[in-house]
């Protein structure tokens, strides 16, 4: 079976647009996109167990930008991101989510003292 990595990019995305309505998602930020937005980070992949079966642990990074004073948005934006993905199936159409943990978050304000950006890494095992 080919690689998952596109699919569940896809499933990802499509899930995140479709449970976050208070905000765009995005793979690609067009430019002077409005604030709040979450768009899809980078992703590692490695294998989890190469003696049994194609099992690959992903990291996937996810950025939350908001330009609401102070943290507030952030946080809830990536309270919705945890609501939407952790522990909840995902079908793809290529391989399989055996597990999707949101495991950390974090808000960090900007340099620019107006913008914050929330990171948020989710760990995803997939087979295929």
């Amino acid at each position: 079976m080919a690689d998952p990595s596109f699919a569940l990019q896809v499933a990802l995305l499509g899930r995140l647009k479709e449970e976050i309505v208070s905000c765009k998602t995005y793979d690609h930020v067009p430019m002077n996109a409005a604030f709040p937005f979450i768009s899809l980070g980078y992703e590692t992949s490695s294998n989890d167990d190469p003696l049994a079966s194609r099992r690959d642990i992903r990291l996937i990074y996810l950025s939350v930008w908001s330009d609401f004073p102070g943290q507030e948005q952030i946080k809830l934006l990536m309270a919705e991101i945890d609501a939407a993905l952790h522990e909840r199936p995902m079908r793809l159409d290529t391989g399989r989510v055996v597990s999707i943990r949101v495991i950390r978050k974090q808000a960090t304000p900007e340099p620019d003292g107006i913008t914050y950006q929330g990171s948020v890494t989710v760990r995803i095992i997939t087979q295929h």
